[in-house]
């Protein structure tokens, strides 16, 4: 039986999370996974700029699968991303394919054509052996866009940040932890903006995520609301012009650091700024969370210049995340 569950259910929602943990790291038990309180704030937070709908594949009283389909209510109206886990012991009998019926329900319903998906593969193993690539191609799904996923492990050698800290000449770095203060606030979504729109997306059918002030806020709120500290550093021009960022974020409970975007504007790369702003951000995280024993990153594996600089702070690849895509909804004939 599938039957749509209610995030705001605890007890629900926790079942879920339990399952669709399990299948995410089956064969990758080392792997990330997003932790229970921040995805379950991204999925009841009242949002303006996405939906969220919850399935779950029962056999008994156990969750045997699990489905979440995401809408996205302002950029990208057209798609839906799609994620599906099957736990290990009930693979290989039609449940993945039955919850991707159901997701192809949900397209059909709410008007979207393109279907996402996002499927990690450990090094060493082949999109067309690794279970999760593999169901997602036989399905029709195309890669659009791969990324690497790093980790390093801390503490980093403080003498190494040090040999790494460039000059930024006249741009000075401004930061702080959780939200933007408010004088900096609307210059930070609008440098957010600018830099989506550079950001790379292979053959995905995407349009960058435009970024208000709001949209700022909404998101500093829910990672307030699940425990989950942010540090930022952000470059400025000699004119006042925020030009760059990276962010850290620190899940509450758990030794991880999750790197998110680290961003330069396009007039303002070859000064080393995004070096300068992983360099700083690393050595305030030594300081004020000396606890934490790891730290992950994804980047696109066209983008060398960041790729050289995870490498040379000690970043080691770990995974390759392909990003896919196909038309949608499909009906089972097709």
């Amino acid at each position: 039986m599938i039957a749509r569950i209610d995030p705001h259910d605890a007890h629900a929602f926790s079942a879920w999370y339990e399952a669709k943990r399990e299948g995410w790291l089956a064969g990758r038990e080392e792997g990330a996974v997003i932790s229970h309180d921040l995805l379950r704030g991204k999925v009841t937070a009242d949002r303006d700029d996405a939906a969220f709908q919850l399935y779950a594949a029962w056999e008994g009283e156990r969750i045997t699968g699990v489905l979440m389909v995401m809408l996205p209510l302002r950029e990208n109206r057209q798609v839906a991303e799609v994620t599906i886990a099957v736990v290990p012991e009930h693979r290989g009998r039609g449940l993945g394919t039955r919850l991707l019926a159901e997701a192809d329900r949900v397209l059909a319903e709410e008007g979207r054509t393109v279907a996402t998906t996002e499927v990690p593969v450990p090094t060493g193993r082949t999109r067309q052996a690794w279970p999760g690539s593999r169901f997602a191609l036989r399905h029709g799904f195309e890669v659009g866009l791969e990324e690497d996923a790093l980790k390093l492990a801390l503490p980093v050698d403080p003498e190494l940040l040090t040999s790494l800290r460039p000059d930024t000449g006249s741009y000075r770095l401004r930061e702080w932890t959780g939200a933007c203060p408010d004088g900096m606030v609307e210059a930070y979504a609008h440098m957010r903006t600018v830099i989506q729109q550079d950001m790379p997306t292979g053959d995905l059918e995407v349009a960058p995520t435009i970024w208000d002030v709001e949209r700022v806020r909404a998101l500093e709120r829910r990672m307030a609301d699940a425990g989950t500290d942010a540090l930022v550093t952000a470059a400025e021009s000699a004119e006042g012009e925020l030009v760059g960022f990276t962010s850290l974020l620190l899940p509450a409970g758990q030794d991880i650091v999750h790197q998110e975007d680290t961003l330069v504007v396009d007039a303002h790369r070859g000064h080393r700024l995004g070096t300068a702003l992983k360099v700083r951000n690393l050595e305030r995280l030594a300081g004020a969370f000396p606890d934490r024993s790891v730290v992950r990153t994804w980047n696109a594996v066209d983008n060398t210049y960041m790729r050289a600089v995870n490498l040379a702070l000690g970043f080691e690849v770990d995974e390759r995340y392909l990003e896919l895509q196909r038309p949608g909804p499909r009906t089972p004939a097709s």
